[in-house]
């Protein structure tokens, strides 16, 4: 018997209830980073781009435009600093008030909640006449999870050998952490695409098309 689109929707929330991924705003983002050290908007956003990209990305946009409102609530404040021929930069510090704020941020329990995923919503439309076009989809979401695993397992060997992770301060920890987070959500996701195909393949009866 054909299971209904609307039982197929309710599986699929339940099971992303169990597997979302934390979300933080990025307000809460910007206070840690700089509760760690005093920085530049440009060096937020660099940040961005690298350690904090393993788990949270916005663009600058974002970034000065979150800044601006974390500075008008007393969250932050910046210091003017004048470079001569170049536009005048402001350096972030964090305030007392947002050094509370963090502090009562980190001792409420995390809300969950609802993630997206539109490769899901199309296996829900799949049949026998798009069920290539969708095993090529996978492959494609494969191919470039595969080269961002490459990625993260390169920056772990070259910059976390065990040696040094045994060294590790707590406050940095929480980077490496991090990325071995990233490198096992894409296993997990490469794991999982590899299965859909298979279970596919073999639903269908015979080999996709070329």
């Amino acid at each position: 018997m054909a299971i209904s689109i609307c039982y197929k929707l309710h599986m699929l929330a339940s099971l992303q209830d169990l597997c979302n991924n934390v979300h933080m705003a990025l307000k809460y983002v910007l206070l840690t980073l700089l509760n760690r050290k005093r920085s530049t908007g440009y060096e937020i956003v660099k940040s961005f781009e690298t350690a904090v990209g393993y788990f949270w990305s916005a663009s600058h946009q974002q970034v000065y435009r979150e800044l601006a409102k974390l500075t008008d609530s007393e969250l932050l404040v910046f210091a003017p600093v004048v470079q001569g021929d170049k536009p005048d930069k402001k350096v972030y510090r964090i305030t007392a008030s947002g050094k509370r704020e963090l502090r009562k941020w980190i001792e409420e329990p995390i809300a969950e909640s609802p993630g997206k995923d539109l490769l899901l919503v199309k296996l829900l439309n799949i049949n026998k006449a798009n069920a290539d076009t969708l095993l090529v989809e996978l492959d494609r979401i494969a191919q470039i999870a595969a080269q961002r695993l490459e990625v993260y397992r390169a920056i772990e060997q070259m910059h976390y050998k065990p040696a040094r992770v045994r060294k590790l301060a707590l406050e940095d920890l929480s980077l490496y952490l991090a990325l071995r987070k990233g490198i096992m959500s894409i296993e997990t996701q490469m794991n999982w695409l590899d299965e859909a195909r298979q279970s596919i393949v073999k639903t269908l009866g015979s080999p996709p098309n070329p």
